[in-house]
């Protein structure tokens, strides 16, 4: 069946074109149709259609309509009466343009968020076939599933089951930074070891050069990005690249930098693991550093491939005593779907916060049209003589009703129009405060078009209901100048106002329960002494070579207290292993505990706190003995642990040897900071320097004098070396970086809210003001005082926020409890938190009101009953 150019597309360009340009268009679409659809595909050829179709919507393509007939004469009077009340009203037309304008950039830059999130991975061209391979622990009655690897299982996989994977990839769990060299241009970049079919499984675009083949092991594969930095105005392809100042790498090639909405968009280089695991250091099946990921082969489904090498793990492992299957988790549920509890997939965070600030996306917009509802309402009275000429010179309900409706769209189309261009000039600010690279999709034909939808629906649910109600008077009550409201007319726009505080209260709740939880986890007792604290890399030779001459220049200096190393950060629990059994009863643990190996200093540097036992020393011989956490001795059953030996398993560290427990430190939080408790860390001394240094300041000298001290004393030893440190507290806080840009986005469009809400409230209590004017003058001559109108006018709104509290407060409760059980480490809803929402919602309703019935209450009687 031959493909055609879409007949929608097609029909919409015959009803607007001039007759003069069908032929020359319509042929040159299809020319391009065509064109595309042989040089790429389907879809991108009815999109590019589409977009031509769009484009042309312009007047020099317009027909002559002929608006000289009656409904075109009616629709243009409508728009010029719609635009001349506009003007005569001019504070209410603000309020209501504005808070609609106000709506819909929240639900733009809501649905851009959203629609980044779910896109997530999408530019991968195999992302339909590309996995994670995932392992499943069963023991103690509970199920674990996380994606730490054995180093030999990728390699295994591949090899074994090549019908189920056409590739598969292993890299280490957590990338760090590297040291980059190119003659006299240094720097650091975070890359990723990786198999070399990573680059063919994450289809890389090669912008020069190609990816590695089977035979390169000292080469690398540059972003365009980071090529540009290290190769100026030059072919990075074929030259070298010094890595960690201890070997040249040759550049195979340079491919485009991957999206932010990729879970590799901080790949700025790729570096073959072969490097690390070879001949001299081959893969294990023990210690659990590394992800593994694989692409399936065309037809291969997953639930199939999931049968096919659960056991894959457990059958390598003879010592395993728990059970553990391999499970694949598709690239589409990485980013929103990752989440489980006790095996079973459940709603991640991300998910429930896509869901929350949907839900704020579409209050805030009701907000907007209950603002409209409400003031077009309410003013009524001001032309019901307009509404009463109109229908007793010949006007039918349904030209009223389409009158108010243009003046509906015409408020739609405006306020969209502004959300547009505040849409577009705040996205720059927008990206940064929520880590995005989202722009706004001017090319895309079917953003318009929902735009279009958009307006209509905001003309018709902003409009429908005051275009109907005042459409319905009668003409001679009405041409007798006023009509009174109704009871249901008065409560409706009273319901109006109190959902409007319902969300508004219900968001400062929120918004203060976000806050807690953040405070709550980030004044989390962390098991060691942030303050003063400096931590840095060590990546070359060199370093590890001078490391102990480093250490007694930077304590002889006089800045530092204590020096150590480690092989792993503070901030992350690398380093996983298990087969741990207790040499007394030769049981083996079914326990996955967080190991690092740590110089006798580390304690002293890192301000741990030993409540059993003592710590490591460089005075004597340790690496036969080892520091366990509190969580570690709880969970093997040891109420005293000291003395007590462990014996591995397997040959960890170098041989099969004993470990003696001579300390027991707190629990120090290196995972995330929301979860129940730590991971039970062992912590193994080792004489000889480690990869990553932390550097005790002396707490009697600033700062400011200490660190350029430190790096003087670098460049002394250590010439050439670039001393590039981080403060230990500063690390941490990167563990809330997520949650605080979630918090700081649900504050900003809680705040939109809650000012569209108090816009309305403004315009409302102005109408109120004006409707009961004579009414204040007669109290004013009668003796009220100013006291005594501003309570009259003030309480009926502080009654409709009491209510909205009453209903605001437990459906709070029940979401937010519900959010706050997605973390393991939570805090609870003190009862202040409501009272805080409620009183604050009040004051500002009593603010806002204050403004006109003062104002009211101050003037001049005589003004207002002149008329009388």
């Amino acid at each position: 069946m031959k493909q055609m150019p879409p007949k929608s597309a097609e029909r919409l360009l015959l009803f607007f074109l001039k007759e003069d340009l069908v032929e020359e268009v319509l042929g040159d679409l299809d020319e391009k149709f065509f064109d595309l659809l042989q040089k790429k595909s389907l879809k991108k050829a009815k999109l590019n259609y589409w977009y031509q179709v769009i484009n042309y919507l312009r007047p020099f393509a317009f027909k002559y309509f002929r608006l000289n007939s009656i409904l075109g004469t009616m629709i243009k009077h409508n728009f010029l009466i719609s635009y001349r009340m506009l003007l005569k009203n001019k504070m209410f037309s603000a309020i209501n343009i504005g808070g609609l304008a106000m709506g819909m950039t929240v639900t733009i830059l809501i649905a851009l968020w959203i629609r980044d999130e779910r896109s997530f991975n999408k530019n991968h061209e195999h992302y339909d076939r590309i996995v994670q391979v995932l392992r499943k622990d069963r023991f103690d009655g509970q199920t674990y599933v996380n994606s730490s690897m054995v180093s030999k299982l990728g390699i295994y996989l591949e090899e074994t089951y090549p019908t189920v994977f056409e590739n598969v990839a292993t890299t280490f769990y957590r990338n760090q930074q590297q040291f980059l060299k190119v003659g006299d241009r240094s720097l650091e970049r975070l890359g990723y070891f990786f198999s070399r079919d990573a680059a063919h499984l994450l289809s890389l675009e090669m912008v020069a050069g190609r990816r590695f083949n089977d035979m390169q092991r000292d080469a690398i594969l540059l972003s365009r990005s980071l090529a540009r930095t290290l190769f100026v105005g030059e072919n990075p392809v074929g030259k070298n690249v010094r890595f960690n100042n201890s070997r040249d790498l040759i550049v195979s090639g340079v491919y485009e930098d991957l999206p932010k909405n990729s879970t590799f968009s901080e790949m700025e280089f790729i570096v073959p693991i072969e490097l690390v695991y070879n001949e001299d250091n081959p893969a294990t099946w023990y210690n659990q550093n590394t992800k593994v990921y694989a692409l399936l082969n065309e037809g291969v489904r997953i639930m199939e491939a999931n049968n096919i090498i659960k056991d894959a793990l457990s059958d390598n492992i003879p010592n395993e005593q728990r059970i553990t299957d391999l499970l694949l988790l598709p690239m589409k549920d990485w980013h929103l779907n990752s989440t489980f509890d006790d095996g079973v997939r459940v709603t991640s965070n991300r998910v429930q916060f896509i869901r929350i600030y949907a839900a704020i996306g579409v209050f805030v917009l009701i907000l907007a049209f209950i603002n409209f509802i409400n003031l077009n309402t309410a003013r009524y009275n001001n032309r019901v003589k307009e509404i009463g000429i109109r229908k007793s010179i010949g006007s039918i309900r349904s030209q009223l009703i389409l009158q108010f409706l243009s003046e509906s769209a015409l408020y739609s189309f405006t306020s969209f129009l502004i959300s547009l261009t505040i849409s577009a000039s705040c996205l720059d600010w927008f990206n940064e405060l929520s880590g995005k690279d989202i722009s706004m999709p001017w090319t895309y034909p079917i953003f318009w078009a929902v735009a279009l939808i958009f307006i209509l629906f905001s003309t018709i649910v902003a409009g429908a209901y005051p275009a109907i109600f005042l459409s319905s008077f009668n003409p001679i009550i009405a041409l007798k100048g006023s009509i009174k409201q109704g009871v249901l007319s008065t409560r409706f726009r009273q319901g109006l106002v109190v959902f409007q505080f319902t969300i508004s209260i219900a968001l400062i709740i929120g918004t203060i329960t976000v806050y807690n939880q953040l405070q709550h986890a980030k004044s989390r007792p962390v098991g060691y002494d942030q303050s003063n604290l400096i931590t840095l890399r060590g990546k070359s030779e060199a370093f590890f070579e001078n490391y102990d001459v480093l250490r007694d220049e930077l304590k002889k200096s006089g800045a530092v207290v204590e020096v150590a190393s480690a092989n792993y950060p503070l901030t992350n629990d690398l380093g996983n292993n298990d087969g741990f059994a207790l040499q007394r009863t030769n049981e083996v643990y079914p326990i996955t505990f967080n190991t690092i190996l740590v110089t006798p200093e580390y304690g002293k540097a890192t301000g741990w706190e030993i409540i059993a036992g003592k710590d490591f020393s460089r005075d004597r011989v340790e690496t036969q003995n080892i520091i366990i956490s509190e969580s570690a001795a709880e969970m093997m059953g040891l109420k005293n642990p000291l003395g007590e030996v462990l014996v591995p398993s397997y040959n960890y560290l170098g041989r099969k040897r004993a470990f003696t427990i001579i300390g027991v430190v707190k629990d120090m939080i290196k995972n995330s900071p929301f979860a129940r408790r730590p991971k039970p860390l062992m912590v193994f001394a080792n004489q000889e320097a480690l990869g990553f240094v932390f550097i005790r300041l002396n707490p009697s000298m600033d700062y400011l004098r200490s660190l350029p001290i430190i790096e003087e004393t670098f460049n002394k030893v250590l010439p050439g070396y670039p001393f590039n440190y981080e403060f230990m507290d500063d690390a941490y806080q990167l563990k809330f970086k997520a949650e605080e840009r979630i918090g700081s986005l649900a504050t900003i469009f809680s705040v939109f809210a809650i000012f569209i809400s108090c816009l309305g409230l403004f315009g409302l209590s102005a109408f109120v003001v004006e409707q009961r004017t004579k009414e204040i003058g007669i109290r004013k001559v009668l003796g009220a005082s100013v006291s005594n109108l501003w309570n009259l006018l003030s309480k009926d709104f502080s009654v409709l926020v009491l209510i909205a509290c009453v209903i605001a407060m437990p459906l709070a409760a029940y979401f937010l409890n519900s959010w706050l059980n997605t973390y393991e480490y939570r805090v609870a809803i003190s009862w202040w938190t409501y009272i805080l929402a409620g009183l604050a919602c009040l004051l500002i309703t009593l603010a806002t009101v204050s403004i006109h019935s003062l104002k009211s209450s101050l003037s001049n009687p005589v003004e207002a009953l002149r008329s009388e």
